[in-house]
């Protein structure tokens, strides 16, 4: 298991300081067990289907968000990232902002991206339409 700090993530578990601990198969039950503030992030038809906290990382602030199945489902997938910090237009998939944050990840946390098996994969994804970019693990 890679341990960096207070981090430590390896096949899908990925656990911060100990107050946030994600891995595949979690419910909602075991988001909310935990010591640390998750608010209510997206609704689908009046269910709660994704919360967000956030952390301080040296100067920057860290964004959870955990997106969970309908009818307490398990978790889908969750992402990560530093806050308005690998913000801006990239016009492909693959570009500044996606390879900024891969070594970014891989500096803080000694993790090479991307990682896949059979838990699912995790790797910078970047939003066009937010223009953001972050960590981001789908389970399967």
């Amino acid at each position: 298991m890679n341990i960096i700090r207070d981090f430590k993530f390896k096949d899908g578990y990925f656990s911060v300081n100990e107050s946030i601990i994600l891995f595949r198969g979690m419910k909602r039950k075991n988001l909310h067990s935990m010591d640390q503030g998750w608010e209510a992030w997206i609704k689908y038809e009046e269910e709660v289907i994704a919360y967000k906290t956030s952390f301080k990382l040296k100067k920057l602030r860290i964004i959870v968000i955990c997106f969970f199945e309908k009818d307490d489902g398990p978790i889908k997938y969750w992402d990560f990232g530093p806050e308005n910090c690998m913000d801006g237009f990239q016009s492909k998939p693959e570009g500044k902002y996606t390879r900024r944050l891969r070594r970014w990840f891989l500096d803080e946390f000694g993790i090479v991206l991307p990682q896949a098996g059979p838990w699912g994969e995790i790797d910078a994804c970047h939003d066009p339409h937010n223009q953001t970019t972050s960590v981001f693990c789908a389970y399967q």
